[in-house]
């Protein structure tokens, strides 16, 4: 139990760090699209479509982030915390069905399919001014939905239920 918080604290770190990193490259590239727009009237084709992408990976890294300090806006409200079974059964379920349709599409598309899912369709697509795959740019949603499924195992296993 104690590893698995170990581990959930050290990813929740690189989750963090690399949020921090995409929202500066973000910005940056962003002051880059404004310097060529209005400095040499000749904006870039491809800093739109990079801070884009940066928002997409900081957004849901951020939300593995917030997640795992219990920051993240709440639909019910439980507290995984509680000693309770019952209330951390509630909150394991509302959080499980919300993240297994994503990772479940991410990878398999109708009829279990796997090249009509999300990531292998994306991976059959290039990005219109940078050229980069767009699996790329989607392999952040399975990712993300993994990363919040360790935090909420790490969280549940945290405190030990009375019996």
């Amino acid at each position: 139990m104690a590893l698995l918080n170990q581990v959930s604290a050290q990813v929740d770190r690189a989750c963090l760090l690399l949020a921090k990193l995409a929202l500066t490259g973000m910005a940056l590239t962003v002051l880059l699209q404004i310097w060529a727009r209005y400095g040499f009237d000749y904006p870039f084709s491809w800093t739109e479509e990079l801070a884009r992408y940066l928002m997409i990976w900081a957004g849901l890294l951020g939300a593995t982030c917030a997640f795992k300090r219990r920051l993240d806006p709440t639909v019910v409200q439980v507290n995984p915390e509680d000693k309770g079974l019952l209330h951390r059964a509630i909150f394991a379920l509302t959080v499980v069905i919300f993240l297994a349709p994503i990772l479940y599409y991410s990878f398999y598309g109708p009829n279990m399919t796997f090249e009509r899912g999300f990531l292998w369709r994306s991976s059959n697509r290039l990005s219109q001014g940078m050229g980069i795959n767009m699996a790329l740019v989607g392999a952040i949603v399975p990712l993300s939905c993994a990363v919040l499924l360790l935090h909420l195992a790490a969280l549940l296993t945290k405190h030990k239920v009375p019996q």
